[in-house]
């Protein structure tokens, strides 16, 4: 979602220059939370099992499998870099939560979450526009404000806090 996010910021920022920009992480779904952490722990369990399995194995008094032996204890370093990057991959795609929201001047623009697709260029620059060339005279809470002197209550960006 970063390439998303970079785009965004990067179109507001060139059509209304010094708009403050900013984006956070959508948070997980509480579900997901708990998930994650399982999936960590069975990588680190998994790498550990790679460095050092004979000895776990020995110190749990089982013989060591011949498929440990074989493919594992054979190739330490490609099993444990298997297991990171794959756990990593994983863990990842687990943490992606897809959000994308864009809030200008306190108000939603645009939600991902609720459409379940990207905005257009339209959708999000409208908003703006209309705000900074309104008919008011770029009014901000009742008072005339420059594009510079937006620049700590405006934001684009993906996530609940903005």
């Amino acid at each position: 979602m970063r390439g998303a996010f970079v785009q965004v910021m990067e179109l507001a920022r060139r059509r209304f220059p010094g708009l403050e920009v900013v984006g956070t992480p959508y948070p997980l779904p509480a579900w997901k939370v708990p998930v994650v952490k399982a999936l960590q722990a069975v990588q680190f369990g998994l790498l550990g099992m790679c460095l050092a399995g004979d000895k776990v194995f020995g110190a749990l008094g089982v013989p060591v499998p011949a498929w440990y032996t074989a493919n594992v204890a054979s190739n330490r370093f490609g099993a444990a870099m298997s297991v990171w990057f794959v756990g990593n991959m994983v863990v990842t795609n687990m943490q992606n939560t897809g959000a994308f929201e864009v809030f200008f001047n306190g108000d939603l623009i645009f939600s991902k979450l609720a459409e379940g697709r990207m905005p257009t260029v339209p959708e999000l620059i409208g908003p703006m526009q209309a705000f900074f060339e309104g008919p008011s005279g770029m009014q901000v809470g009742g008072a005339t404000a420059s594009r510079q002197g937006l620049t700590g209550g405006a934001g684009v960006g993906h996530g609940p806090e903005l």
